[in-house]
């Protein structure tokens, strides 16, 4: 497992709970930008306790390997969180496969950091993790989350009809996926 990645302009890292207070000021700052695509969270999603449980939980299951959260950070501004790629839903033979779902602040798009980040990380789970496939789901009007999937070699699979639930409401979303071509069983 490889719990901090670098790359020419980010530095990546596994956390434990003790992101919880820039994480939740992550998740503030972006939360406009954010809602419209995200599943419903609890109401309690916004609050410091939260996110110290779900930052433990993570960690504990990114150890047993059954997930896998980076928050991204530049190498000019190591502290601040720009962005976080996580990869759940990691399923082992005969399946080799995993979900991937990304977050970047809003202040931080357009200048190539999500695929950086995202190449960085497929790499970890094509690698390390000997990952066969890579699915995602994107709502059909995230054109910018489209457009990165698309740079990054995912191909359209789909519409999964009302299959996220956003805002209280099933939305359909299109199906994407990434095949490993080097996967070696």
């Amino acid at each position: 497992m490889s719990f901090i990645v670098n790359t020419k302009r980010l530095i990546m890292k596994v956390e434990d709970e003790s992101i919880a207070p820039r994480a939740l000021e992550f998740y503030i700052e972006n939360r406009e930008y954010f809602d419209p695509y995200e599943p419903t969270r609890p109401s309690t999603f916004y609050t410091l306790e939260y996110q110290q449980a779900a930052a433990e939980y993570e960690y504990k299951e990114t150890v047993k390997g059954h997930s896998l959260r980076y928050y991204v950070y530049t190498k000019d501004a190591p502290d601040r969180i720009i962005g976080s790629i996580n990869f759940f839903n990691i399923r082992p033979m005969p399946f080799s496969t995993a979900s991937i779902g990304y977050k970047f602040h809003h202040e931080v798009w357009g200048k190539g950091y999500a695929l950086e980040g995202c190449q960085a990380a497929i790499a970890v789970m094509f690698s390390n993790y000997n990952t066969h496939r890579i699915e995602a789901r994107v709502s059909p009007s995230n054109i910018r989350s489209i457009h990165l999937l698309e740079r990054l070699g995912f191909s359209y699979e789909g519409l999964e009809y009302k299959s996220v639930s956003i805002n209280g409401v099933f939305t359909d979303h299109q199906r994407y996926s990434l095949i490993n071509s080097d996967h070696h069983l």
